[in-house]
């Protein structure tokens, strides 16, 4: 199995296991997978502030050693495509279930 097919994998069980994954970009936080968030759309950059009220609100949290440029194909990571950025945990929209 290569090294990319064993991140791959990694990560695929990070999602089954997590009900939010988050990655890295310098010393950005970036939610890539969230499993009750419905606003805004995936993915979205959140403060260290709200990365730590969700923590405390969520014990199933996940932070990736990859690198968030890595994880995604280069549509997504285009220089136009622009994070919807996030600074209090009350703007992120949650589903009942």
């Amino acid at each position: 199995m290569s090294a990319h097919q064993t991140e791959k994998e990694k990560h695929l069980q990070m999602v089954y296991k997590n009900n939010v994954v988050v990655a890295m970009d310098n010393q950005k936080y970036i939610v890539v997978h969230s499993k009750r968030s419905v606003k805004p759309l995936l993915p979205f950059e959140i403060s260290q502030e709200v990365l730590e009220q969700w923590k405390r609100r969520d014990n199933r949290i996940a932070v990736t050693d990859t690198p968030y440029k890595e994880l995604f194909a280069a549509a997504v990571n285009r220089s136009d495509h622009k994070l919807e950025y996030i600074a209090d945990f009350n703007d992120i929209e949650f589903s009942d279930e």
